[in-house]
């Protein structure tokens, strides 16, 4: 009950700050060389949001919106806050509670935000018709829509080289981390249940195995205020980001971290501190499923941390000088 309480304190806290908080007047520009500034993408975002839901709130849907990054590219940076690497995949997850209004094909929440995101992204360079698609539907057993997406797929979009905006919306989730742990706990599960790498290799695209292997590094700065990196595994972490500076598209580079990653049992390692924080259950004790036992309703003992690390971290990124 207590760590119920302090969740739903700290999700109050962060919407309080979020509310108060004003766009600075010496901002730096949101792209540079298509290079994005997650600090200012970030205040535009929670901006959207606030503005979405007072005009849902005007349609007669009480909703509450979270926003954030999905996936890890807003921890490469560089020390100016910029991202490392051009913006190929620009994902906003939106967390929402049950009333929010979501439709298969959009509703009234794509309806009002999806032109206004896109006329700030023109506006900071990044021009592009107002043509989405909705994808990716997620269902509960009785039929009810859970999630779907709203996807741009930008000229130079691949399977291999994937370029897109997308807003991730969901109503079963209200916080972006839920939407994110969701999916990097069942990456971790399946990497900590492969038994055969060789077949792993021979069964995984290159391009597949390259985003395992991004997700797994996204899920670690996630849980940094859970897990605490070793040095070896700090040490390939940063190597492992500089690789996919371009390197990281050849597979035997992919296949060789890869194999690092599991020489060192930095999986296994990850699985049971998450097992821990999670539920309790120590190394060994017995075998966890994330997917049914925490990722239908991750437990508040796992999202404190998770939130404040994010919060520290991003807020970090938003003072600019």
């Amino acid at each position: 009950m207590a760590q119920a309480i302090e969740w739903e304190t700290l999700k109050l806290q962060t919407r309080l700050s979020t509310a108060e908080a004003r766009s600075p007047s010496n901002a730096p520009p949101l792209f540079r060389n298509r290079h994005v500034h997650v600090g200012v993408l970030i205040r535009l975002w929670r901006a959207l949001a606030l503005e979405t839901e007072e005009w849902l709130a005007d349609q007669g849907y009480a909703t509450l919106l979270d926003v954030g990054p999905w996936g890890g590219f807003n921890f490469v940076l560089e020390s100016d806050g910029y991202t490392r690497m051009p913006f190929a995949r620009l994902t906003l997850a939106v967390g929402g509670l049950p009333t929010t209004p979501l439709h298969e094909q959009g509703g009234p929440l794509f309806d009002y935000l999806l032109p206004r995101y896109r006329a700030e992204l023109g506006a900071a360079g990044v021009v592009f018709p107002d043509q989405w698609t909705y994808q990716f539907p997620k269902r509960d057993e009785t039929g009810r829509l859970l999630e779907v997406s709203g996807t741009h797929y930008l000229p130079t979009h691949s399977y291999d080289r994937r370029t897109f905006v997308k807003v991730r919306a969901s109503r079963a989730c209200e916080t972006v981390e839920e939407i994110a742990l969701q999916d990097f706990l069942l990456l971790l599960e399946r990497l900590q249940f492969t038994s055969d790498w060789v077949v792993y290799r021979e069964q995984t695209k290159a391009v597949d195995a390259r985003f395992d292997l991004q997700d797994f590094i996204s899920l670690n700065h996630i849980v940094e205020g859970v897990y605490q990196r070793s040095a070896d595994e700090d040490r390939l972490l940063h190597e492992i980001k500089d690789a996919f500076r371009g390197a990281m598209r050849a597979p035997e580079v992919v296949h060789r971290y890869l194999g690092q990653v599991i020489k060192l049992r930095w999986v296994e390692n990850l699985y049971w501190a998450l097992a821990e924080a999670a539920l309790g259950v120590k190394r060994y004790q017995r075998m966890v499923s994330f997917d049914r036992e925490v990722c239908p309703r991750i437990p508040p003992r796992l999202l404190i941390p998770v939130r404040r690390h994010l919060e520290s971290y991003h807020g970090r990124l938003g003072c600019f000088d």
